[in-house]
Parts: structure tokens; C-alpha cells; sequence
């Protein structure tokens, strides 16, 4: 199982990174791979939702239940895609009153063992790349 961890200091409060990271519908607009989002169900605790991804020969989409803990967590877990395994977590930590600290680990496993070793690595870069364009999009918001 390959493991992708990912930090940034954001002049941001959790609230506003909590809200990006929920407003998944609008993730096509500013998630460069990021080819389609739908939310299939939400409800006050958890999202039910599909991501297109689209970043070189990687093209394909995967569905995660999303677990949430206002402005503090976030904990993603596979329910259909091209993984063995899919399972992630934001952790959104106060650092002031202004800002706060974005913790971003994912770990995965592709089904298929041709496609581990085709996509690994440009999946986990793309994964990867999440952090710093919900960064990107926090510092845009006014």
C-alpha cells in the first residue's frame, strides 16, 4: 500500500479550509485533474461522493464516503473505483486565531497489479497535488 502525506500552513481559519474541502461539487473548477465531482448523498455527519480524475494515462473515476467532523477532520473511504484500498484523512489544526494547519494523509492500493505499477506513482503525485490547490483556493477567497 502506497502512502501520501501532505502539510500546509494556511492564513486561513478551519472553517473556511473545512468548507473548500466539503464544497465538492466545486472541485472541477480549481482541482486541476479534477474532470467531474458528484455528490451522491450528505447529510450533517458524512458525503457520499464521485471524483473523475483525469492526469495523463491516468483516467478513471473512484466514489469515497466521507466521514466529517466540523472544521476539525475529514476521513475518506473507498466505496467503488480501480483500488484495493482507498482510505484518507484532512486534519485541520488552529495554529492562531487566523490560520490554521492542513494535514493531508492518503493511503491506496490499485486492484490490479499492471495498473499498481503503470499508475502508482502518478496517482499519488495527483492525490498529492490536493493540498496546495485547496491552499490555492483558500488564499483567492475574499
Amino acid at each position: 500500500m502506497r502512502e501520501v502525506k501532505r502539510t500546509a500552513l494556511v492564513s486561513q481559519p478551519p472553517s473556511v479550509l473545512y468548507a473548500l474541502i466539503n464544497d465538492i461539487e466545486a472541485y472541477p473548477g480549481f482541482v486541476p485533474w479534477c474532470t467531474h465531482a458528484r455528490v451522491l448523498e450528505r447529510t450533517d455527519t458524512q458525503i457520499l461522493a464521485t471524483i473523475g480524475v483525469r492526469q495523463g494515462a491516468l483516467n478513471g473515476e473512484f466514489t469515497t464516503r466521507n466521514t466529517l467532523e466540523p472544521e476539525r477532520a475529514i476521513t475518506m473511504h473507498l466505496v467503488k473505483g480501480p483500488f484495493s484500498a482507498l482510505e484518507g484523512r484532512w486534519l485541520l489544526s488552529p495554529i492562531d486565531t487566523h490560520g490554521c494547519r492542513v494535514d493531508f494523509t492518503v493511503n491506496f492500493a490499485f486492484r490490479n497489479r499492471l495498473t499498481a505499477l503503470l499508475l502508482e506513482p502518478l496517482f499519488a503525485q495527483t492525490i498529492g497535488s490536493l493540498v496546495e490547490a485547496f491552499v490555492q483556493r483558500a488564499r483567492t477567497r475574499p
